[in-house]
Order: structure tokens, then sequence, then C-alpha cells
């Protein structure tokens, strides 16, 4: 099965280069002032969006996360100091979790100089019944860095987000960015690599955030979570008779979620429980991790 992800990845480094090139030369002086109020305080979603976040920004801005280690996305309700501190902000970095597409509204409403970015602009989100937002619409996963070719976009949407607001700190900007850029591609090809002799295996998760994941790296990703419930009576056991089927030796579970089902599951077909975060905001590590345990899993 081949890849041609250097390539690819080489291409979207150019063009990210002829982008930043041709986005330095525009007049952003006009959003200066915003970002230099507050502390020069961003807020992003999750830890994750904050790692590329620090990366690009470095010492020049300080950024907080809404969700907290331990915290689960999907029933998050913000705490009264973090919408104080939201209704004073001028930047925030989105992933379309479902919490975000109402607070923001509310947020946006009493403080309008909020800038809201969404880091998967342009980025092919994968449908996802497990997160539907309100009212019954669609729902797709938000959990887009999980994806190393995603973290392109991100890293550029972030970017320029970034210069646009604080336009005098442009070449750290520019040297941070382009660094990252460097390190997402060493790491892409380092899992590809590493990842080879597991292609095209299943793999059990609890919840399914790890959709980008399973895409880049030709595996497929088996969600225990039926619609964003825990599976019951006839779905629990047609689920179990199909990881003993697929010979299913590992199940991964995240800090956020419940273990009954999982362990239920594990216990029924010899598989091993694994915790790891998709909210960890160590971010490569966590990638090298389900790379890792993965292989050793066959």
């Amino acid at each position: 099965m081949g890849r041609t992800i250097g390539h690819r990845s080489l291409i979207k480094i150019l063009l990210l280069f002829l982008s930043v090139s041709l986005f330095l030369g525009k007049n952003t002086s006009a959003f200066a002032d915003t970002f230099a109020d507050n502390g020069r305080i961003a807020f992003v979603s999750v830890p994750p969006i904050a790692y590329f976040v620090e990366k690009i920004g470095g010492e020049t801005i300080r950024v907080e996360s809404l969700i907290n280690p331990g915290d689960d996305p999907h029933v998050y309700e913000p705490k009264p100091k973090q919408m104080a501190d939201l209704s004073k902000a001028r930047l925030y970095f989105s992933t379309n979790f479902p919490f975000e597409r109402n607070l923001l509204t509310k947020i946006k409403a009493t403080n309008p100089n909020l800038t809201i970015t969404n880091t998967g602009y342009g980025i092919s989100y994968i449908a996802d019944a497990a997160h539907k937002g309100h009212e019954g619409e669609d729902g797709f996963d938000p959990h887009i860095w999980t994806s190393p070719l995603n973290a392109f976009k991100i890293a550029e949407n972030i970017y320029r987000e970034l210069v646009s607001a604080n336009p005098e700190e442009v070449e750290i900007y520019r040297k941070n960015y382009l660094e990252l850029l460097r390190s997402i591609t060493k790491l892409d090809e380092e899992l590809w690599e590493r990842s080879k002799s597991a292609r095209g295996m299943k793999f059990l998760v609890f919840h399914p955030a790890w959709s980008y994941f399973a895409r880049d790296y030709g595996l497929i990703q088996v969600p225990v979570e039926q619609e964003g419930k825990e599976p019951k009576g006839a779905q629990l056991s047609r689920l179990i008779e199909d990881a003993k089927k697929e010979g299913i030796k590992v199940l991964f579970v995240s800090p956020q979620h419940s273990k009954r089902s999982a362990k239920i599951i594990a216990d029924a077909i010899g598989a091993k429980i694994v915790e790891i975060d998709p909210l960890s905001k160590k971010w490569d590590e966590s990638l090298r991790s389900m790379v890792e345990i993965l292989c050793e899993a066959l």
C-alpha cells in the first residue's frame, strides 16, 4: 500500500510558505490595538490547540484553555470566572465542539470585539453521529488535531490570526510558524514509517476521537459508543462478537469517559484497556503513543 505523504507534505509546506509571503505583504496594523489589550491573552477550546498557539505565539501571549485536564467537552459548562474572562477577551480559537456553538454566540453578544477563529477552516470534517449539535443538527468529529496533515492547516489558521492581531511581532510568529511546520512534517513521516506494520488494523475506542488519525495512517477506528451513548443489549453483544472475529487486542479509553462498558468488552474479547487522552496538551507525544501501542498489539 503506497503513500505519497512525503511529496504531499512538501507540497503543503511550499504552498504555506507562499501564503505566508503573500500574507505578510498585507496591511494588518488596524488589528494591533485590539490584541494589545487584556495582557495579550488568547483563549482556546481545548489543550491541544493551546499547543499550536503557544508554539507560534511564543512568549508574546498567554494562552488559556476552556477545557482543562479531566474535563469532558461534550458536557462542559463554563465556570463563572471563565465567562468573565471571555467577556473581556479579544481572541478565541475554536474547534467547533458542540458546546462552543451556543457559548460563543452568547459571548459574542456581550463582547462584540471578540475575534473567533475557526482553526478547522479549510479542513474536511468527518461526519460523526456522536457529536451531534443542538436541535438534531448533523454532527462531525471536532478532534481535528489528531491528524498531522490537519495540523498544517490548523497552524496556518492560527498564524494568520496572530499576525493580524499583533503585526509588530510578525518576525517572531513567522520564525516559530515555519519551525512548527518542519516539526509537523518530521512527526508525520515518523508516524507513517512506524505504523507500517499496523496498516489496515482495526482498533477499538470508547469514544470516537481518533477518526482523523486513523484516516492519515490507514487504520480503522471502531467506536464503542453508538451515537454518543454506551451500547446495551444486542448492540453490546454484536460489538463483542465482531471484535472477537477481528482479533482486536486493544481498547482505548480516555480519562473523560466511563470505563464500565469498556471493561465488559475488554474482558469478553481478551483485550487490553489502554488509557490515552486525545485532549492532552502534549500533542506530539499522544500521537506517538497511539502508534506505539497499536504496533505492540499486533
